[in-house]
């Protein structure tokens, strides 16, 4: 019997969880025996904890916010000790530094920290209160780890600048589950639903819309487009406190008509493929810690405009890619999305999704790298 334990927000719609858990499943079938609990802070259930549960995963919901420190890391420390694991791995960057406290005099064969941000947050309201814990919990987080896990070279870098080649770190590319991008529904479904053209083109936005993600910039990049052809709209697939600025300033372009607001969906794999172009205008610094929607967009075969806040590691097909810096510039963007509107894919979409079933994200790969370093404890 092996133990691991990860410690997770909850079983939800976060991708670091979903990532988790298909790792989990296909894990599954290769060590059954391996014994996998999620601890999830939040205390809450998840639309993912069914499918765990089936497959044998064991679920633990923290009874105290975060909030409650003492009480939190007590339970946690309970938790911990009654379990006997032989692996404790945590999720949350920085926020690890203080649930990693509650392992002080615990045997691990390895406690891992995982880093899948660049960000540099916490959860307090307070900015001098932050500027505080981050640096302690950054101190506490790397002392009390035996392996520090990066997304890609530069969240690695990022996190522990002095120590990016130790034996004490290392990066662990996102295994995918990419059988979705397999087949096609076409392009007119997606156009039907959204009441526009059956020959009409979609740049597509899809993430969180807040700052960091700078989902307001594309509404620049449509007004540069629409001034020179009507047949292109926008449509956004997330939520965010920016989504009434987006919608704002596209009254204010006189353009709402060209702007679809779909909300947070399922189907992502289906609309990336009946899309003509993606865009991904996140702000350059700090940067997206690995990008995992410009990974899915690969598979799914679509060209891509890229700001420099994409990290290099993020990049498997680079005939799909164009990366614009970001300097008040939507009618540089906005040209080269026109160019891309006019041409032909660089790739076929079934080859591009061959590629990246091959490539260092696919979810045989990532699984079998993840046990590998449990496997060396």
């Amino acid at each position: 019997m092996f133990r691991i334990i990860h410690i997770v927000e909850n079983l939800d719609k976060g991708a670091v969880e979903n990532w988790l858990v298909n790792i989990f499943l296909e894990s599954k079938k290769r060590q059954p025996h391996w014994e996998w609990t999620f601890y999830c802070i939040l205390g809450e259930k998840g639309r993912l904890d069914e499918k765990v549960i089936a497959a044998g995963g064991k679920i633990i919901y923290s009874p105290y916010w975060i909030s409650k420190k003492y009480l939190f890391l007590k339970y946690l420390r309970q938790t911990l000790k009654s379990g006997r694991y032989d692996i404790i791995h945590s999720h949350h960057d920085y926020l690890s530094g203080f649930y990693l406290l509650a392992t002080a005099g615990l045997s691990f064969q390895k406690r891992i920290l995982h880093i899948h941000n660049t960000d540099k947050s916490l959860p307090v309201g307070n900015r001098r209160v932050q500027k505080l814990l981050l640096g302690l919990f950054h101190k506490s987080a790397i002392y009390f780890s035996d392996l520090i896990i990066g997304i890609s070279k530069d969240t690695l870098k990022e996190f522990v600048p002095n120590k990016p080649g130790s034996k004490k770190t290392t990066v662990l590319y996102y295994g995918i589950d990419l059988t979705r991008f397999a087949v096609s529904r076409g392009k007119e479904w997606l156009r039907e639903e959204l009441s526009i053209p059956s020959e009409s083109k979609i740049i597509l936005f899809i993430g969180r819309l807040n700052e960091l993600k700078n989902p307001v910039f594309v509404i620049d990049i449509l007004k540069e487009i629409l001034a020179a052809r009507q047949d292109v709209y926008a449509l956004f697939v997330g939520k965010g406190d920016k989504e009434e600025e987006v919608l704002e300033k596209a009254v204010a372009y006189k353009i709402p008509d060209s702007v679809k607001m779909a909300g947070w969906r399922s189907d992502g794999p289906d609309i990336m493929k009946a899309a003509d172009v993606f865009v991904f205008p996140r702000i350059e610094y700090p940067k997206e810690g690995l990008g995992l929607v410009v990974v899915e967009a690969q598979a799914a075969g679509i060209p891509m405009v890229l700001s420099r806040g994409i990290v290099e590691d993020a990049i498997e097909i680079r005939e799909l890619v164009r990366v614009v810096p970001l300097d008040n510039n939507a009618d540089e963007w906005a040209n080269c999305i026109n160019s891309l509107l006019d041409t032909q894919p660089a790739i076929e979409q079934g080859i591009a999704y061959k590629r990246m079933q091959e490539s260092k994200f696919s979810l045989a790969n990532g699984t079998t790298r993840l046990m590998e370093l449990y496997a060396e404890a």
